[in-house]
């Protein structure tokens, strides 16, 4: 425990806003995501439009994040940061009233304009306060705090969803993300790197093998992410009977393996290899769709959430890492938006092949097939070649 809060008070103080923005506003996505789909039935919305639903995220997530990517390199992250913050709470906000699923999903797309926004730019502002030695362990920091925000709010959604109806949650995250944009306006602006100050060993290709690797890795977990979104809640309710406070408990048990194994599992991947420790997080995370779908007692399956959450911010950290790595930072901003823009493909793709394979084979089998993409994101490290050392300073300079 003092080792853990030693290395806590090393870690840059940007980095530390960061994470108790990423609370602050994880903690109201966390209210409404496990709950999104059985919005979207309240208004009517057939297993295709939710697919739809989650696509129109997507699809606009995507954009947001190509265009972004290339908007840091040249203004730096912090303002879409903020921006991004600002967008994705003002569409929570349409949602909570949304009239039809049809409105329900052109409101998804807005939000997703900002998450895009959000996501590329936090991550990349992370790449340049975060030394690299311990890049797992800062992007850990802030998967921890996304987790800390998932741990109270899946219960808080499905308690407000009871207490009220299911728009109120929609009203909690227009305002948790409110909270967040505050705290984004904190944020010390970082160095923005000029493309002449790379040198040559930064002027080769934009997407090379490594990158390749971890771009068709994105693009199954995101898939699987799809895939899973459109298909959790509904199975859960329909098939296994889970109330919307059951649905939420089990989010909560993801963010708890996050906060107790993800810390000690990033340090370790930063120490023996983050390439091993992100293929072998896909299993738990495979294993889990299993055990729901094959009915295993309660206490197994929420063992088996627990260890699927560790496995998660295990593969994401390791991930991140990998990519920065791999990338020169005069370029990292639009390699970063173009990867994880085609990612989002993967959403769109896991999103609408689930909904098919719920409306003309089986909704179980939809919850499988996703789950085994996570598996196949992980396998896919295989090919990765061996982490790169980063040339230079490893310590970002950042303009306080």
């Amino acid at each position: 425990m003092i080792s853990r809060l030693g290395a806590l008070r090393s870690l840059p103080t940007p980095l530390l806003i960061l994470a108790a923005m990423t609370f602050i506003s994880s903690l109201g996505i966390s209210m409404m995501l496990p709950l999104l789909p059985l919005y979207g039935l309240a208004l009517g919305a057939t297993p295709v439009e939710l697919g739809l639903m989650t696509s129109a995220f997507a699809v606009a997530n995507a954009m947001a994040q190509f265009a972004t990517g290339f908007l840091n390199d040249r203004f730096g992250p912090r303002r879409f940061i903020a921006g991004g913050i600002a967008t994705y709470g003002a569409a929570n906000a349409l949602i909570a009233g949304a009239p039809t699923a049809t409105a329900l999903i052109g409101f998804r797309a807005i939000a997703g304009f900002g998450a895009g926004a959000n996501l590329v730019s936090a991550r990349l502002y992370v790449a340049q306060v975060a030394d690299r030695a311990r890049l797992s362990f800062a992007n850990s920091i802030i998967s921890a705090a996304s987790s800390a925000g998932n741990v109270a709010g899946p219960a808080i959604g499905g308690l407000l969803a009871a207490a009220f109806t299911l728009r109120a949650p929609f009203v909690a995250v227009a305002a948790t993300s409110a909270v967040a944009f505050v705290a984004a306006l904190w944020l010390p602006p970082t160095r923005i790197t000029d493309v002449h100050e790379a040198g040559p060993a930064e002027t080769t290709a934009f997407i090379d093998r490594s990158v390749l690797v971890l771009l068709v890795s994105n693009f199954l977990l995101s898939a699987g992410f799809g895939g899973w979104i459109t298909s959790y809640a509904p199975y859960a309710t329909a098939r296994l009977g889970w109330t919307t406070l059951e649905v939420g408990v089990l989010f909560t048990l993801f963010a708890i393996g996050d906060i107790t194994l993800g810390p000690w599992i990033r340090r370790l991947a930063d120490r023996t290899g983050r390439r091993r420790i992100a293929i072998a997080a896909g299993f738990p995370v495979a294993l889990f769709g299993v055990a729901l779908v094959g009915g295993f007692p309660r206490v197994l399956l929420y063992f088996t959430a627990y260890l699927a959450g560790a496995g998660l911010t295990a593969f994401f950290s390791s991930w991140y890492a990998l990519l920065t790595i791999a990338v020169p930072a005069a370029r990292r901003g639009r390699v970063f938006g173009v990867v994880s823009a085609i990612g989002n493909v993967g959403t769109v793709a896991g999103a609408l092949g689930a909904s098919a394979i719920w409306q003309s084979i089986d909704l179980g089998l939809a919850l499988v097939v996703a789950s085994c993409a996570a598996l196949a994101a992980s396998l896919t490290l295989i090919f990765l070649p061996s982490e790169r050392q980063p040339a230079g300073n490893p310590v970002a300079q950042v303009s306080l």
